[in-house]
């Protein structure tokens, strides 16, 4: 049999998309998506945030190195070394605020982005 790569390109929430994943009661965001901050290796925990713009709901990530009151802390995942991805665990939380897709036995994947008005806050986009 001859094999060829199939190619992952950008638009296709491949390898470089940011994008986080929500199923199973947690959100997890990819490489791509925590790279959107600048020194994210730094952030310890997160606040989770709702916002809407054009009649759509978004969910913020502010990410905070210092605890806080409704902050969570992150689950980091290493390779090589380097923190590959941000996991949020909290059943529900996530249920509240994604409904079924937040706790169905699959993932969903949301588009991630970063806020323009906060150099520590991602966006999760219509969801």
């Amino acid at each position: 049999m001859i094999w060829k790569t199939v190619k992952i390109t950008n638009d296709k929430k491949g390898k470089t998309t940011p994008y986080a994943s929500v199923g199973f009661g947690r959100i997890t965001l990819n490489t791509a998506a925590c790279e959107l901050i600048e020194n994210y290796e730094d952030y310890q925990y997160a606040e989770l945030l709702t916002g809407y713009e054009n009649n759509k709901l978004h969910i913020g990530i502010k990410l905070l190195k210092e605890i806080s009151v409704d902050s969570v802390k992150l689950s980091k995942r290493f390779y090589k070394g380097k923190i590959r991805s941000f996991t949020i665990d909290n059943k529900l939380v996530v249920e509240d605020l994604f409904s079924i897709n937040g706790t169905q036995q699959k993932v969903t994947r949301y588009t991630v982005l970063k806020d323009k008005d906060a150099d520590n806050i991602l966006m999760i986009v219509g969801v």
